[in-house]
């Protein structure tokens, strides 16, 4: 819905609330948004930006209701499902470090991907869903796949803020990770060629001396 499908009152409101957002003061950006949402029922934004200042209160079960009702009003927007899976990886996080229940967490974590999968799909070119998408992937320790989603968003925006320092502790990850015998895998094999060829060419000179 085109903006100024909403009240003026609306609007105001949801820009106070944005504004309110931007200098840290979250309780006034909650009573804006939710003013706004009051007199527009359906101002799906409203609803996301609702459960951004929820999210940022670490009102975790409130912020997914909040999303749950932007997406139900307008399921292809992008920003609603980037915000998504921010709540839903916080939410897998206390899962992880208050609770120590991975089980729960990993099912979060999940949901948060698909959620950053699904802003994907409606805008490919969004380098924010990709920066998120890689950040989760590297969370799940499913770091070629991060390395991928980070280049994508070099491709995307060469300039998007940290990304290189973001690439950097996945590839850092990845290698504490990776076994010896792997990561060396192809200086062993290049040195075994080169003991082959050597063995090679030692039995050729001595059947030349022989003969």
């Amino acid at each position: 819905m085109p903006v100024l499908a909403y009240a003026p009152a609306a609007v105001q409101l949801y820009e106070r609330g944005n504004s309110s957002i931007v200098a840290g003061n979250n309780t006034a950006a909650l009573e804006a948004f939710g003013q706004a949402i009051a007199l527009e029922p359906s101002y799906y934004e409203a609803w996301d930006a609702k459960a951004d200042a929820l999210n940022r209160e670490g009102q975790f079960s409130d912020a997914l209701s909040a999303s749950d009702r932007a997406l139900a009003i307008n399921p292809d927007y992008v920003q609603g499902w980037i915000n998504r899976g921010l709540i839903l990886y916080n939410i897998g996080y206390v899962y992880e470090d208050q609770h120590q229940d991975l089980t729960k967490a990993n099912e979060y974590y999940t949901q948060q991907l698909l959620a950053f999968e699904k802003a994907i799909a409606l805008d490919p070119a969004s380098a924010d869903a990709w920066f998120n998408k890689g950040y989760a992937l590297a969370g799940m320790k499913r770091y070629d796949e991060a390395l991928a989603a980070f280049d994508k968003v070099k491709e995307l925006n060469p300039v998007y803020p940290k990304i290189e320092q973001n690439r950097k502790i996945a590839e850092q990850l990845k290698d504490q990770v990776t076994p010896a015998y792997v990561k060396f895998a192809p200086v062993i094999a290049g040195l075994a060629a080169l003991l082959a060829g050597i063995a090679v060419w030692y039995v050729f000179l001595r059947e030349k001396k022989e003969h």
